[in-house]
């Protein structure tokens, strides 16, 4: 049955970002608002792409108003391995099957990689079918990575393939017949066959980009010029006297346009032969089109008149409703483009045929963390009848001793034996009980710091500065302490870095204080503030060393600040900038202890944790 929530869904395409807020309506759901980003780089800016969908996605958060919320992420085909398995029909585990399967078909060892994958109907051979869906980690965690350090937290994660089939299947539930779908992006053209039940796909590198570098050849221009001609006056040319009324140099694109989608062409007629004779398919009797790469004016019709086929665009918002806030022009345009994400909206409601899920190496802990903790409490709750079945053992023996002194009196037995084994008991109940409490409190504890480092990394990732130093520092007042000039803080670091460096890692962990005077009265020691330090770049034009320190700043207002809902950290804006030298101080070159490059500047800042985080106590017995 079909579960209609507020969703919001964020694809990450090769060369665009869109995102989409959607909230449910009767039976069903409204598209209440959304927005894109195109990314445009050379092939040779390649490595910077990241940054700018970082840019992006905190935009559309801001713009969309969705931040703290959990997303539903998609990632283009062009970064996941999709594989049609054939597996015989012989009882067992399919998931021990299929794991030996991706170990055998994915070119990565298998604790690279994140998979998940779909039965699919059993072929004519009678062999069981499974559509595998791959990724490596390091890709999957550093797309995952953007998303979560910009105020987002990651629901799931599918490909935009399956999402794609996914919001076609729930706007034609009925369709029987073959068809096809092409979805022209940017770096592929995803191309998908659907018959009566059946999946299959394949992708193609003839797409937008192969489109560009083809124009970029022609007319001798950067990438970057020629895929912004492509769109300013790129068309496809028909032929039969299509381009005799364009100026020179529209016709001369539109022909160079149209030989490169002959390629497109050529692909798509490979496929079906392809499909029909490897997977006893049927000819598709329609084709759908989508995709940024489908916007091109004469595109459809191209299409329709080379593949002898009725070509439809594919518009996935059918089941929708439209909010108020939703621009109706760029819709429009924007329409053919949005199946991921309306597919993603699908998937929420659980009314998807797929149900891809890649998790991320993060939210893979969360979720088992999550399932552990019914087994915690399951524990909790059998120590505790346990302890009590103690208690109440105690009590009978209690009795049971009471009896046996009456008994034992004629032959002399002493009260102060009996006194002594009951004073045993409650003290062995006592120690239990603590022993419990004790277990608690380091289970609550345990991934306090994971979780502090985890979100410090996430949003303190640039290519400005870096950090070198991470300290927690114990009963630490920061209103009443502010940084010096030095380079160093004024306070307890429950472990030193700078003597854990030249030092065993013993004498490197400081000793507690065994109490703290508060206002009077005495509390327990703990750790309540977070000491960092780290490298800038110092610029060369001593004009800019403000831009650069703001850089640092900046970083901490948007990432930290205690107003974000899972924010760790107890930033309050007005103190912050009230006394800026309690959080936040550049080390002065000069009064520094340790000698620094000219062309660094050394920064420290504290973090007050919002809850104080308790320190184990030691045995004494064996100082652990």
């Amino acid at each position: 049955m079909a579960e209609y929530k507020k969703t919001v869904a964020l694809e990450i395409g090769a060369q665009s970002v869109a995102m989409a807020l959607f909230t449910p309506a009767g039976r069903g759901y409204t598209l209440s608002r959304y927005a894109r980003r195109d990314i445009l780089l050379d092939p040779v800016e390649e490595g910077m792409r990241m940054d700018y969908v970082s840019n992006a996605i905190k935009e559309m958060v801001a713009e969309l108003k969705v931040g703290g919320s959990e997303v539903r992420n998609i990632v283009s085909g062009q970064q996941v391995y999709l594989r049609f398995i054939k597996l015989p029909p012989i009882e067992g585990d399919l998931a021990e099957q299929v794991r030996y399967e991706a170990q055998q078909q994915i070119p990565f060892p298998i604790d690279q990689i994140q998979y998940s994958f779909k039965e699919l109907s059993d072929t004519p051979e009678g062999d069981k079918e499974v559509l595998l869906v791959a990724i490596k980690k390091d890709v999957l965690d550093n797309l995952n990575s953007q998303v979560e350090g910009n105020g987002l937290k990651t629901k799931a994660v599918d490909c935009s393939i399956t999402s794609l089939y996914n919001a076609y299947r729930a706007n034609h539930p009925e369709e029987t017949d073959p068809v096809m779908i092409l979805d022209i992006g940017a770096k592929n053209t995803d191309i998908l066959f659907s018959e009566n039940g059946r999946f299959f796909t394949r992708s193609v590198t003839a797409a937008g980009a192969f489109i560009t570098n083809a124009v970029s050849r022609e007319f001798k221009m950067s990438y970057r010029d020629a895929e912004q001609f492509k769109i300013a006056k790129g068309a496809v040319s028909l032929g039969n006297g299509h381009t005799d009324s364009m100026e020179a140099d529209e016709a001369a694109l539109a022909t160079c346009i149209r030989n490169a989608m002959n390629r497109l062409c050529s692909e798509v007629q490979r496929t079906i032969t392809h499909y029909r004779s490897q997977y006893h398919g049927n000819p598709p009797t329609k084709v759908y089109i989508c995709g940024g790469g489908a916007r091109m004016p004469y595109a459809q019709e191209f299409l329709q008149a080379t593949l002898n086929l009725p070509v439809e665009f594919l518009n996935t918002l059918g089941i929708m409703g439209v909010g108020p806030h939703v621009d109706v022009d760029a819709l429009q345009q924007d329409a053919i483009c949005l199946g991921p994400l309306v597919g993603a909206a699908v998937s929420a409601a659980k009314a998807g045929e797929f149900a891809i899920d890649l998790v991320p190496t993060s939210v893979g802990k969360d979720r088992a963390e999550k399932e552990q903790m019914p087994k915690v409490i399951i524990g909790g709750a059998v120590a505790l009848v346990g302890a009590a079945i103690f208690a109440y053992n105690a009590s009978s023996a209690a009795s049971d001793a009471e009896a046996a002194l009456k008994r034992a009196l004629p032959k002399a037995e002493s009260v102060e034996s009996v006194n002594t084994k009951l004073t045993n008991v409650k003290d062995k109940y006592d120690k239990t009980m603590r022993d419990i409490g004790k277990l608690g409190e380091l289970y609550s504890m345990r991934s306090a710091y994971a979780d502090i480092m985890r979100q410090l990394a996430e949003r303190s990732a640039s290519v400005k500065f870096w950090l070198s130093e991470f300290s927690p520092l114990i009963s630490y007042d920061v209103e009443n302490n502010s940084l010096s000039e030095s380079s160093d803080v004024k306070g307890v670091k429950l472990i030193d870095m700078n003597s854990s460096r030249n030092a065993a890692i013993s004498s490197a962990i400081s000793k507690a204080p065994e109490e703290a005077a508060t206002g009077g009265k005495k509390k327990a020691p703990a750790v309540t503030a977070i000491y960092v330090s780290g490298f800038t770049i110092k610029p060369v034009d001593d004009d800019k060393t403000m831009d650069q320190r703001q850089a640092v700043y900046d970083m901490v207002a948007a990432g930290f600040y205690e107003s974000r809902p899972d924010s760790l950290f107890a930033y309050d804006s007005a103190k912050v900038q009230k006394d800026l030298n309690c959080y936040f101080q550049f080390v002065n070159a000069k009064s520094a202890k340790d000698k620094m490059p000219p062309y660094v500047e050394k920064f420290m800042m504290v973090m007050p944790l919002k809850n104080p985080i308790p320190i184990p106590e030691l045995d004494p017995a064996n100082n652990k």
